[in-house]
């Protein structure tokens, strides 16, 4: 079994419905960089992460902090399906977020490409219906992912939510997927 994979961390607040196209990482900002010949990395992106929301944000946020927003977070109201045209870029909000120092995202519901992207790039996504409105901006909170509970410590409240599988545990711990199946196929 897994040991306890524990997070800690400031609570940064957002509402519902964080588009990652237009307001996690914007493509526009996506194509300036492209055409600046700046790799499309998380180190780059991160220093965007969040500037058409909170402009401030990557200034103020520490390492191991959390995004905490409330629904439908991640969704992408930019792509369009496989088309030539489409300037989405799959990835870049997870990588932006990882890239800004963001340990997790914490909110009530999440877009499905956003959930799955984040969990392979290393970036957990926590699903947690009753967390959203509770914690306020500057909380700091503990996320147990093997035991699935989020400590809210300044008030000493609990929140739960469906614990990662130990697979997915480690899967995080070594940074996403592509690093799990390269440290696997080191072995």
């Amino acid at each position: 079994m897994t040991n306890d994979f524990v997070l800690q961390g400031r609570a940064w607040i957002f509402g519902n419905k964080l588009d990652a196209d237009w307001q996690i990482c914007s493509l526009d900002r996506l194509e300036k960089l492209k055409n600046q010949g700046i790799p499309l990395i998380a180190e780059e992106l991160g220093k965007y992460c969040m500037e058409s929301v909170d402009p401030d944000f990557v200034h103020r946020v520490s390492p191991g902090d959390f995004i905490v927003a409330g629904e439908n977070i991640g969704y992408s109201a930019a792509c369009l399906d496989g088309d030539s045209d489409d300037p989405h870029f799959i990835g870049a909000a997870s990588l932006a977020i990882k890239g800004a120092g963001i340990s997790a995202v914490l909110c009530e519901s999440s877009g499905m490409g956003f959930l799955m992207t984040s969990i392979n790039l290393g970036l957990p996504v926590v699903e947690c219906q009753e967390l959203h409105g509770k914690v306020h901006p500057g909380d700091q909170l503990q996320l147990n992912l093997t035991q699935g509970i989020i400590a809210n410590l300044d008030s000493g409240e609990e929140y739960r939510f469906v614990p990662y599988p130990p697979r997915l545990v480690e899967m995080v711990q070594e940074g996403g997927l592509y690093a799990h199946l390269e440290g696997k196929r080191k072995q």
